[in-house]
């Protein structure tokens, strides 16, 4: 029983220890790029290529709307909301007075986005765009979009998947997202991510440390950290991202799925050279097998059981779905024509 106790205590003091130095790495640093650096728009140029899935792509053409409807912003992991300062100027000289109302959240900031748990960060969000619809201008009949970055774009959806049947969103665009998962280190330069915790994120140990209580609490990353060879810890012990992606029913699956299919349109953009997302296309469901072999979005779980509403909004020509190499991670917030055709009508 000794052996037992002074096993756990160790256990419980090498978390300690862990998220104690992430804590101290990650305050000085940020995730994301800052916003006066402007990388040219995909599609602008004839050398630029985008590639589709080999599932067609729902329509193109952008959502048909007399007015501009109000834009929704949020930052990744260790972001912060004047990322979007660019992409907002940008909007405004080019619509001028006609410009729609534009908000770049800035709910949990900085560390804070690491260091609590996602569950948490999507009950906040919900509350703070449920008590401020009005004030954002999102409680029109015509919707609004929700345009997201990284792991603020996984969280992003499952605040859509929650929404009140009084706000609807227009357009959703996912840039650059673990929507799969996240099963290995981050490769940015400027990541905002220690030593300490990109070891920690390597493939062959990450579970024992993100697959428990403590991590799950204290560690966004460890919840949506998806090791395909423990699937079953990943489902019994991951406390997000197995249930807003249908693998398990928290009491409100069917709801959440009619949630997200109520989107007017669902866009998600991911790049092959992402230095940070990985897999790399995880933000266009594509992972990896237990055995570590590529996998198509046809053969995801999420797309073939239509988990959370994938399927449905293929069918119905409302899906999108890109993979635009080239891209780095954090290009993603710069990128003017992911704006100009996917969310400005």
């Amino acid at each position: 029983m000794m052996k037992g106790a002074l096993a756990s205590f160790c256990w419980v003091a090498v978390i300690i220890v862990l998220v104690t130095t992430i804590v101290t790495q990650v305050a000085s640093a940020r995730w994301s790029s800052e916003a006066s650096v402007l990388l040219p728009a995909l599609g602008s140029s004839s050398n630029s290529t985008t590639r589709t899935t080999s599932v067609p792509s729902g329509s193109q053409a952008r959502i048909d709307d007399e007015a501009l409807r109000p834009i929704l912003f949020l930052h990744g992991i260790n972001g912060h909301a004047d990322e979007f300062d660019g992409i907002t100027r940008l909007i405004r000289n080019k619509y001028g007075p006609r410009a729609p109302p534009m908000h770049s959240i800035d709910i949990c900031e900085g560390p804070c986005s690491l260091l609590n748990p996602l569950p948490k960060q999507r009950d906040d969000m919900l509350a703070y765009l449920t008590k401020n619809a009005a004030a954002l201008g999102i409680d029109g009949d015509e919707g609004f979009n929700f345009v997201a970055h990284s792991q603020g774009a996984l969280l992003a959806r499952s605040v859509i998947q929650k929404l009140p049947p009084s706000l609807h969103v227009r357009t959703y665009v996912s840039m650059a997202s673990p929507q799969m998962g996240q099963f290995g280190e981050c490769n940015k330069d400027n990541s905002g991510i220690g030593p300490a915790l990109a070891r920690e994120m390597a493939r062959p140990a990450g579970w024992i440390f993100f697959y428990n209580p403590v991590a799950q609490r204290g560690l966004s990353v460890a919840n949506y950290w998806h090791d395909p060879r423990h699937m079953s810890l990943f489902i019994k012990e991951t406390n997000f991202l197995p249930e807003i992606n249908g693998y398990v029913d928290s009491g409100d699956i069917a709801a959440q799925k009619a949630n997200f299919v109520r989107i007017g349109k669902a866009v998600f953009l991911s790049s092959e050279d992402d230095d940070c997302i990985n897999p790399p296309l995880s933000g266009i469901f594509q992972f990896l097998d237990d055995n570590g072999d590529p996998t198509s979005l046809e053969q995801s779980y999420e797309y073939s059981q239509d988990s959370f509403g994938l399927k449905t909004m293929h069918d119905e020509d409302r899906l999108v779905i890109e993979n635009h190499p080239g891209n780095l991670h954090d290009s993603w917030v710069q990128n003017t024509s992911v704006f100009e055709t996917y969310v400005l009508p």
